[in-house]
């Protein structure tokens, strides 16, 4: 082999093993960042959904002690009734809604064509905004 073709051989070798320069590391780095916001931004949204619609099944299981209780005797004071009664119809961790927030118990309703009324006050934590969760 003459030196020639080797220097070219070794000069490929040289160039082939070189690695990644500053500017291509960035730009990958730059990628993946792009790529994991659009992900999050994804995933907190999703999670968001899910809490709101555990809490409307909260609602729901509150909603159906309360009318047991209801079978039995008047409205119960608050919410606390349920989870104390010899037969617990409820666990106290049930009431709270997602947000660690308690129910809004009012009994009898406040609204027309209900007996009582059972609200999450939503992702804002504030009662009385369009987020606000109720039994139906």
């Amino acid at each position: 082999m003459s030196i020639r073709k080797w220097l070219k051989a070794r000069k490929a070798v040289v160039r082939a093993a070189r690695g990644m320069t500053l500017l291509e590391i960035m730009v990958v780095i730059a990628i993946i960042g792009i790529v994991t916001s659009a992900i999050a931004v994804g995933v907190v949204g999703y999670l968001n959904r899910a809490k709101v619609q555990a809490c409307k099944a909260k609602i729901h299981n509150i909603s159906q002690a309360i009318e047991v209780y209801m079978m039995d005797s008047d409205c119960p004071q608050s919410l606390s009734v349920l989870a104390d009664s010899s037969n617990a119809l409820l666990k106290e961790k049930q009431l709270k809604d997602e947000w660690q927030q308690e129910f809004i118990f009012n009994c009898p309703s406040q609204k027309e064509g209900r007996s009582y009324d059972l609200c999450s006050k939503g992702p804002d934590k504030r009662e009385g905004t369009p987020d606000d969760i109720c039994n139906e």
